[in-house]
């Protein structure tokens, strides 16, 4: 089924503010609208952070969105960022960038600061990855090498940390430095992009952080890249934007449902807004965990929708390659907690359009589940078929890479030869082939089957009526 354009979604047609934001970004960011459509949960997720949890049985849910968008180069990641950036700080929300950096620099140290009397007190001061932020990653590529640096595979471990529900054990970084114990509770919001490096796909399979992120692959080709030329500059020397909504008007609708999602809580705790502040982390976590049953209510319609979505999802690998359903499956679960996520943002989009009351009712309906399910499921789709694309994982891709190794060690001693216009370090295929067969004992057919499995790797080139091949430059 063709993915759906940005306008197609019933979430964009039912609720204008969803369609005045996109209307606007996408005069920033040229056809990136899906990605800008999840920037929109992304804000509100912030927005909502200290007020919201959504009871999944013993566990609870925080109405964080955190975003990984793997996209060409120079297709509008960063611009995306800046627009989101500027909306999150017209809206109130704290936004920051990692660049680089230390473990200091991501969850906090403790230094020694004088107390003016001579003495020393120890401090604790903050990291990146502390307090509530939008925390925008644009050099993800780092986090997708085969063999990270050290640094980089606690950064990795870090950022799943800061991923767990907000109030649980596995929510808090700890690092033991030299003045002491650092424990920093993390509720940033992460946005992290990136370029398909190569191997990507592989990694993306076999690595935890993907189980905890919304996972966003868009392919980008020279027909886009042109379209997006074009449009860009369609617009040198035009008139002032006027048709659309201000990034001011954007931003106060943020700014608004977190003015009543705030008074909603205080009103089922039973608190004034000076009590609140007063409260610290622990202490408004406590809050609002203890009113998340009474926040929201789902009618008739919520329970059955969820389980048709649940099916919609895993009807997407039925019948797909079993070592690769095993591990696109483990996709699903994250899946399905952003439905719920999506869902319930969806839900109080409506109260603020339809300015139901701070203690009015507030539901969540099957339509919002079915609403929030139509963007997850192209965005699964996509995924599912990016990675189900020449992919080998598991068993399969052990053996396969046994295989390289094979064939690597037959192609030694062989006579290279340089062809013109393409290069050096080209082997004759009929003498890889016959060194493969004495080195492993194996028949011809067998060769030519093995060789089958691995074809992929290799290029090719016919001179006469010899065959020469060598190892494409990212299967070295």
């Amino acid at each position: 089924m063709p993915q759906r354009q940005w306008n197609q979604y019933t979430a964009v047609k039912e609720y204008p503010v969803m369609k005045d934001y996109l209307e606007r970004f996408r005069t920033t960011s040229f056809f990136n609208e899906i990605p800008g459509l999840i920037s929109f949960f992304y804000l509100q997720g912030q927005a909502l952070v200290d007020y919201v949890r959504i009871p999944v049985w013993a566990s609870a849910l925080d109405p964080r969105i955190h975003v990984f968008w793997i996209q060409a180069t120079r297709s509008g990641k960063s611009i995306a960022w800046e627009f989101t950036g500027e909306v999150a700080e017209l809206a109130g929300l704290d936004i920051d960038m990692f660049t680089s950096g230390t473990d200091s620099a991501l969850i906090g140290s403790i230094d020694s600061v004088s107390d003016g009397d001579g003495g020393y007190e120890l401090v604790q001061n903050e990291g990146l990855l502390g307090g509530k932020k939008c925390l925008n990653f644009d050099e993800g590529s780092i986090l997708l090498q085969s063999n990270p640096k050290q640094f980089f595979s606690e950064v990795i471990l870090y950022l799943q940390q800061a991923m767990n529900p907000i109030g649980s054990h596995s929510n808090t970084l700890t690092k033991h430095m030299k003045n002491g114990k650092v424990e920093t509770e993390s509720r940033v919001s992460l946005w992290i992009t990136s370029f398909p490096p190569a191997g990507v796909k592989e990694y993306v399979l076999t690595k935890g952080l993907f189980q905890r992120v919304l996972l966003i692959y868009r392919p980008w080709s020279e027909d886009m890249r042109q379209m997006v030329s074009e449009q860009r500059m369609s617009g040198v020397f035009q008139d002032k934007l006027t048709d659309v909504s201000s990034l001011q008007d954007i931003a106060d609708h943020f700014i608004r449902i977190r003015e009543k999602t705030q008074a909603r809580l205080l009103g089922l705790a039973n608190m004034t807004n000076q009590q609140w502040e007063e409260l610290g982390p622990a202490g408004k976590e406590e809050v609002a965990r203890g009113c998340m049953h009474d926040m929201f209510r789902t009618d008739e319609s919520f329970n059955p929708q969820m389980m048709a979505s649940v099916d919609e999802y895993y009807t997407l690998v039925r019948g797909m390659d079993k070592h690769l359903s095993d591990v696109v499956c483990s996709f699903i679960p994250n899946i399905l907690n952003y439905t719920t996520l999506f869902a319930t943002h969806l839900a109080m989009i409506r109260v603020e359009r339809d300015n139901i009351p701070a203690d009015g009712d507030w539901i969540v309906t099957g339509d919002d589940v079915e609403m929030a399910t139509e963007i997850l499921y192209d965005i699964y789709e996509q995924l599912v078929l990016w990675l189900e694309s020449e992919v080998e994982v598991g068993a399969k891709a052990a053996e396969n890479i046994a295989r390289k190794g094979e064939w690597v060690n037959a192609m030694k001693p062989c006579k290279t030869v340089e062809i013109e216009g393409k290069g050096d370090g080209w082997v004759l295929k009929n003498d890889m082939f016959d060194r493969y067969a004495n080195q492993l004992g194996k028949t011809k057919p067998t060769v030519y089957k093995r060789f089958k499995d691995v074809e992929k790797l290799f290029m090719s080139f016919k001179l006469g009526q010899a065959v020469y091949v060598k190892l494409k430059e990212e299967s070295k």
